[in-house]
Order: C-alpha cells, then structure tokens, then sequence
C-alpha cells in the first residue's frame, strides 16, 4: 500500500510529496487541474504565456532561497529585474508554473484527478476520485485552500474545524495581449485596490519572447469581491475599459480572456506551520497555514512532511 497521499499540487503539496519522497516514502500526488503548480499558473496561448496567478516570489527563508537559487541553475528560475525593488524578484521561466517543476520530478502524480471523498477504512485513508479511481494510503496530506479542505474534511476530522479561522480575498485577472508595445506606459504598476490594483507587462520577464507585449491586470481583493459573481463576459469589459483608462489608447488586441481566483491571497493565516494528527495519519498545509507567500506554502509544505516523518519513525 502506499504510504502517503498528497491531496494539492501547488507549491505546498509539491513541497511536501517531494521532502517525503526524497525521504524514501512511497508518494502519490492527485490534483484537479491538467497542470501543476495551484496559483504559480501560467496560461499558455497562441501568442505567448501570462502569469494569471502569482506574480513572481521573494525569499526570506535561507532554506527557500537555495532551493531558489537550485531552479535558477536549471534553467527553470531567473530574477525579474524591475527598477525600485528592495529583493530580488522570482520568477518561474518561461512561466510562473515552472517554478514546481523539480519539486514534481520524479513524483507519481495523478492529474486531473478531482478528489470526492477521504475516510478511513480500518487500513488506513481511502480517497475516492471523481474519475472512479480510489487511492489506499496509511497517512494523507491535504495541501489546498482552506474553505475547499473544509468542505473535503467536515466530519472527518477534528483538523477541519481549524479552518474556520483562515480568510482569502479573491481576485478577477485580465489576460490582454497587444499587437504593438505600449511604448509609454510602465512596466510594473500596483494600488491598494481597485479594478487595476497589479499591472504588469508579462513579456518583460525573462524567458518570454514573441512579438507585441503581453499584459495581466489584476484587480484587487475589494473590487473582486464586489464583483464576484458577476458573468465573465461583464468583468472583462470593466477591466479592459479600467486598462485603457490607465494606460490610454491601446494598439490592436490580438486575444484577451479573463480568470477568477475566488481564493487568491490569504488575508488572516492560521499562523502554525501546519496542521497534523499523528494518531489518525492526516495533515494539512497551504499558505493559508503562515501568511500570504508562495515561499509560506514551500515552508509550511515541508513542515508537514517533517511531522509525518516524525511520527513514522516511532
């Protein structure tokens, strides 16, 4: 049987499946998205990628910042030079989603792979798939967003009832890609909120090439929250008409799209690393666990596997 399940594929089920697999555990990973990396997405289009998700990540941790530097000399990591900035600015090349890409070598993963249902069954967890495909391990890691892993582990375990405490905002993103430069606009703006709270011109990261300029615009966590529920047809328009607001008239508009995130950014953290019951074999982690940082999620992702490790070798 194998040994450990890791429900999550963004950058801390990764950072756990890959502490425990370098550990010498027997690791599937599933997840729901065709792609890895949760809100390190990169959108693949006909005229280039867009970072729809994270923009970029910094390091404070040491431990983070090697593995940082370890992506960079594969090729798979470079600094994105911006004017102003007081750290160094990570990003996955040529996409955001990249950065997991040694974290997922080797791993067995399955995907898409939507998890229904978690419990035990006297050997240890059971997770069913919406696919019809059942999975049998003796511990189970569960590394999504908090109010998704509430709904997964209501009456499951105790664990679920930590989540109440966790808050996100969500957040609209406009994918815009333009036939021509935007010559005067900057490279790199942000606000506090508002339709145009993160703009960014996607093309000047390293590992992007192609002609014209790739845009992302990132609303922000009040202006997404009033406008949530609204069809995407109508959040497209807002935000294109806020756009030319800001960067004036626009030159031909090769392709354009828009995505929700209705958990995007971690408001109030849980503030422990992880969440673990060795006696049952469940854990969870996110970024959700330490603050809003990708290198949170990294951390509290290997803080987890430590602790199933801990409790194995008893």
């Amino acid at each position: 049987m194998t040994s450990s399940i890791v429900i999550g594929a963004g950058m801390a089920g990764l950072a756990c499946a890959r502490h425990l697999a370098d550990s010498g555990e027997n690791v599937i990973v599933l997840d729901k998205a065709r792609g890895l990396g949760g809100r390190l997405a990169t959108r693949r289009t006909e005229y280039g990628p867009f970072d729809h998700g994270a923009q970029y990540v910094t390091a404070r941790d040491a431990g983070f910042a090697a593995w940082l530097d370890q992506a960079a000399a594969t090729g798979l990591a470079a600094p994105w030079e911006q004017l102003g900035m007081e750290q160094t600015w990570w990003v996955g090349a040529p996409g955001m989603s990249k950065l997991v890409a040694p974290l997922a070598e080797g791993l067995e993963i399955r995907n898409p792979c939507r998890v229904e249902t978690v419990g035990q069954d006297g050997e240890g967890w059971l997770v069913a798939c919406e696919n019809g495909e059942m999975f049998q391990a003796d511990r189970l890691a569960v590394a999504i967003p908090a109010p998704q892993a509430k709904t997964l582990l209501s009456g499951v375990t105790p664990l679920a009832d930590r989540l109440d405490a966790v808050r996100y905002a969500p957040c609209w993103t406009l994918m815009l890609s333009l036939a021509e430069p935007l010559e005067q606009a900057p490279r790199v703006y942000r606000a506090s909120d508002g339709p145009c709270a993160w703009i960014a011109c996607d093309s000047t990261k390293p590992g992007r090439s192609g002609e014209g300029e790739n845009w992302v615009i990132q609303a922000g966590p009040g202006w997404s929250d009033t406008h949530l529920e609204e069809d995407p047809e109508t959040v497209h328009g807002l935000l294109c008409s806020a756009f030319e607001s800001w960067a004036g008239a626009l030159p031909e508009i090769r392709s354009s799209q828009v995505h929700r995130w209705r958990h995007a950014r971690v408001l109030k953290a849980l503030e422990a690393p992880c969440l673990w019951d060795g006696e049952a074999g469940i854990g969870l982690a996110g970024d959700w666990c330490l603050g809003p940082r990708v290198e949170a999620a990294y951390l509290s992702g290997r803080a987890l596997a430590g602790r199933m490790l801990k409790t194995q070798s008893r």
